[in-house]
């Protein structure tokens, strides 16, 4: 199933859209768009599918998406039924990086949040300033023009800070890199090129120019862990990425990622994400 593209539309006069959803079924299926995304569940809950992730999402709880990262929220089940008493209040925010001009977020103050967005191309889940950043979102519906720009900014500079905010995609899934080290960086942009081959401590030491045990302990203390653990991650992220797709088998996909055999791959993948790439593709795709 690939991701529909939507067009996320902004209103007249503002540099960014904000809606209040009230039905589960608004953008109740696996979509990605040119904008981030900060939303703020209310009322509500089910689960959310983000790239490779697959967690349940509560009231109270607050994301913020990056651009092109595939993503939905499938409301429970009695959201739908007649007569229900559950309700649905979500709180929508969709702005370009550029929203506030082109050298805004390049300014020194803005660092952080600078940071934050390249952050959220993997997903961020908010922690412990979620209530925080929630009441930024719930005054955006009564607020207007300047307002409502300076609480957009508020509540980006609030998530900034939070040390507790997390990614919630592996990097595999978008080929990302965040950790923000020349070394580092050409060592994920060569995994990344590379996933389906073999992959070896020589070559990987020849393009950071380290020894392979400088380059052990100088990878697992910028990545906080070790080389093998990130690309088996990798790998199993861009294999979740392509059985979201249907486009290729099992076996297909076990190879494209970089697995011998569809044992080792099987056992990878119940490993790092509880489940079997089957049962992950009728969960992402609602195929049973």
């Amino acid at each position: 199933m690939k991701p529909n593209f939507i067009k996320s539309g902004s209103e007249n006069e503002a540099s960014f859209s904000f809606r209040v959803d009230h039905l589960p079924c608004i953008n109740n299926r696996w979509h990605y768009h040119q904008e981030f995304e900060l939303i703020y569940f209310q009322k509500g809950s089910g689960t959310q599918f983000i790239g490779d992730s697959i967690t349940g999402f509560y009231e109270g709880n607050v994301m913020l998406i990056g651009p092109q990262l595939e993503h939905y929220w499938q409301f429970e089940d009695q959201y739908f039924s007649e007569g229900h008493d559950a309700n649905v209040e979500a709180y929508v925010v969709h702005f370009d990086k550029n929203f506030c001009g082109n050298a805004f977020f390049n300014l020194p103050e803005c660092a952080d949040v600078l940071k934050l967005l390249e952050r959220a191309k993997r997903g961020i889940k908010v922690v412990d300033s979620a209530q925080k950043v929630a009441e930024c979102l719930v005054q955006m519906n009564a607020a207007r023009g300047y307002e409502r720009l300076t609480l957009l900014i508020r509540a980006l500079g609030i998530i900034s800070e939070d040390d507790s905010a997390y990614p919630v995609v592996t990097n595999g899934f978008g080929n990302l890199s965040i950790h923000n080290d020349k070394r580092i960086d050409l060592i994920v942009e060569y995994l990344s090129k590379n996933l389906q081959n073999h992959i070896s401590l020589k070559d990987l030491s020849e393009v950071a120019a380290m020894n392979p045990t400088s380059l052990c302990r100088y990878f697992k203390a910028k990545a906080n862990e070790s080389l093998s653990s990130y690309i088996e991650k990798m790998r199993i992220g861009n294999a979740c990425k392509l059985i979201a797709r249907e486009e290729m088998s099992m076996k297909q996909i076990a190879h494209e990622s970089g697995f011998r055999n569809l044992t080792s791959f099987h056992k990878s993948f119940r490993k790092l994400k509880g489940t079997t790439p089957l049962m992950f593709q009728q969960r992402v795709t609602g195929k049973q």
